[in-house]
């Protein structure tokens, strides 16, 4: 955040402000001086400069790896090894062109401690604003992408393939089974119902979603019959919630990237442990797969902003995607 030119150009003023602010007296006592301006002027130069190498060093101590952390032991121990060296610093150049005296030494404890608090609480003020803007950069993220995911969500609700072949299947089962076709427009209009249902939701319970799933597993088996295989273990969902539609759309991930046939059958398993949902199978990629994986990047980041938890990703043999659950608060 602060390596930002125009936050380096806050920084560089407020130190300067505050240089001249501390030194305002020294320039005050010199306009008495005015007969021997060069001396008057290599003082308040020198003056100033010091305290603005201060205050700059001092935000640079503050804002260092954890620029949300104010003050710590070793960070008060650099800051005040900071004073002590500007107090030598300042006396020493101060002794080439003028006498060192009691009264100055403690005019330049004084000046460097009120260096060191001015530029600590401007600072503070500035990190605070920073911090209310990321939050609330972050909320309007949070909204753009809910607003993305609804709008893909619609799509996929009204998708022309997904709805084309469950109504090709539904015909052929008309004719074939009409007792089946009757479950089937069932287990249809259950998944769009929910689908339209949890537009507004942020979090559903696993147990609803789990519903969802076995709805949506229905479909596809009528569709792909035995080239499909969806193993769906017992699982616990009373204390836990979960985004909604993530397992259907790993499932779907796993079909539009996989070969289903009757020579290559395609084994999806679905579990639970420890507080994670794993949706994992063999991997037998199509030659020309569809999509382009932004659907499991658009998942991470839903759950990283709705959670602040992450999607785990294996690949090796298989494919394993791993959803966080959330408990119920």
């Amino acid at each position: 955040m602060f390596n930002n030119f125009i936050y380096k150009r806050v920084i560089g003023g407020m130190a300067l402000l505050a240089a001249l602010l501390v030194n305002l007296p020294i320039i005050i006592l010199n306009l008495e001086h005015l007969h021997n301006w060069q001396i008057a002027l290599i003082d308040v130069t020198v003056q100033v400069f010091c305290c603005f190498v201060l205050g700059i060093s001092v935000v640079g101590v503050l804002m260092e790896k954890t620029p949300y952390t104010w003050i710590n032991r070793n960070k008060a121990l650099v800051i005040f090894g900071l004073l002590i060296g500007y107090c030598f610093m300042l006396a020493g150049l101060n002794s080439l062109f003028l006498p060192v005296r009691m009264g100055m030494i403690s005019s330049i404890i004084m000046r460097g401690a009120v260096v060191i608090v001015m530029m600590y609480l401007w600072s503070k003020n500035l990190i605070e604003a920073e911090r209310k803007n990321a939050l609330l950069l972050e909320n309007q993220q949070l909204k753009h992408d809910n607003v993305l995911f609804q709008l893909n969500a619609l799509k996929n609700q009204l998708n022309p393939h997904f709805l084309f072949n469950s109504l090709n299947t539904l015909s052929w089962l008309i004719n074939q089974d009409t007792a089946k076709s009757q479950e089937y427009l069932q287990k249809l209009s259950q998944v769009l119902r929910y689908s339209l249902s949890m537009q507004e939701q942020q979090l559903v319970s696993l147990k609803d979603e789990l519903v969802l799933v076995e709805n949506y597993v229905f479909l596809l088996q009528m569709r792909f019959g035995t080239n499909l295989q969806i193993n769906l273990s017992p699982i616990e969902p009373t204390p836990y919630q979960i985004l909604p539609l993530s397992i259907q759309l790993l499932i779907e991930n796993a079909i539009k990237h996989n070969v289903v046939s009757s020579s290559k059958p395609l084994q999806i398993d679905i579990s639970f442990e420890e507080e994670n949902i794993i949706v994992s199978n063999k991997i037998s990629p199509k030659l020309h797969a569809e999509g382009t994986g932004i659907g499991l990047a658009n998942l991470d980041n839903r759950y990283k902003l709705m959670t602040g938890k992450s999607i785990s990703i294996q690949k090796d043999t298989l494919f394993t995607v791993r959803l966080p659950l959330i408990k119920h608060s």
